[in-house]
């Protein structure tokens, strides 16, 4: 409590002249008051000149009034009634004896957000959604696939009698490479082995979407192999000869595989090991070992020659189709 101020009965002065007068007999400034209170001095200021109109919520006046009653020694309640009672008389009687300025009316905002709003809202967006999903349909229905192909570059020669061709198409395109399908993945890669003749290979490649589109692509493959000769029987008891030499029974099996007119899909294990899988050409031929076994499995059987072992050439099956697992062994 203030020095100097003992606890005295307020007279019926007005609030803010009542706390003016202790505050005057008391000798101290409103800067001095609120140094103590922690009262911002403008807010001092506005209820002792009772600008309640521009004070804070009451709420915070009323802490205001018995921050300052107990400085002054004073009840901090008979303040906050002083201060009721002036704001109620200024707001029957108005300001200078005018009238209290009617409430200002509350403004309702012009855009509300109704539930018709939300469901118009979620109906544009799924005609929208649908209308984006027919447009993009519709442009892949007049689109051709994508095919890339990224192996080799173009027309090129190699020295070997295979090569890897590999590059990207569609998701949902299916691809073939000389009529022959090849399994595309997930991101639309795509990689197949082929085995050339000697010369010149004329490799087709075709992605076919689900409109029926198609994207092709052709490649000119030079190669410099030459097949290994095939040895033949004559009169059926002859044994034959492989590269001009008499054939000599060897320990393990040797398998050499052509295909005749149309490309074909082989896929060759040599003692369990997978040794290739891929497209054979017309007229390419290769030479698989093993010391056990060579196991020969063929798209187009009755396409498909092969020789065991230096003898005969003969046809892999008479099925048109697939015929898998075609073990050959040391002794054929």
């Amino acid at each position: 409590m203030l020095r100097g101020f003992t606890r005295k009965k307020i007279n019926s002065y007005t609030l803010g002249e009542q706390l003016k007068k202790m505050r005057s007999d008391g000798r101290v400034t409103l800067h001095e008051v609120s140094r103590e209170t922690k009262i911002p001095v403008k807010y001092l200021a506005m209820i002792e000149e009772g600008d309640s109109e521009n004070l804070p919520p009451d709420v915070y006046v009323k802490g205001f009034l018995k921050s300052y009653a107990e400085y002054l020694g004073v009840d901090h309640q008979k303040l906050v009634a002083l201060y009721l009672r002036d704001k109620d008389i200024k707001n029957n009687l108005g300001k200078n004896g005018q009238k209290p300025k009617a409430p200002k009316a509350s403004r309702v905002p012009r855009f509300v957000v109704t539930p018709k709003m939300i469901t118009a809202a979620v109906v544009i967006l799924i005609a929208a959604s649908g209308f984006y999903y027919l447009y993009r349909e519709i442009g892949r229905f007049a689109a051709l696939p994508r095919l890339v192909v990224t192996e080799p570059a173009g027309d090129t020669s190699v020295e070997g009698n295979s090569i890897t061709i590999s590059g990207f198409t569609d998701q949902d395109a299916k691809l073939t490479i000389n009529d022959q399908p090849v399994m595309v993945k997930d991101n639309g890669e795509f990689q197949e082995n082929i085995l050339l003749q000697e010369g010149v290979n004329s490799i087709n490649i075709s992605s076919v979407n689900r409109f029926g589109k198609t994207a092709m692509r052709t490649l000119n493959i030079s190669s410099n192999y030459e097949k290994p000769d095939m040895a033949f029987r004559e009169n059926g008891n002859s044994e034959g000869q492989v590269s001009g030499e008499q054939a000599e029974k060897k320990a393990g099996v040797e398998v050499v595989v052509r295909v005749d007119s149309n490309p074909t899909w082989l896929s060759i294990e040599s003692d369990g090991s997978l040794v290739y899988s891929g497209t054979m050409l017309p007229g390419a031929s290769q030479s698989f070992k093993g010391d056990k076994e060579v196991r020969v499995t063929s798209g187009k059987a009755n396409q498909t020659f092969i020789q065991v072992n230096g003898k005969n050439e003969k046809v892999l099956a008479d099925s048109p189709g697939i015929v898998r697992d075609v073990v050959f062994g040391t002794n054929d």
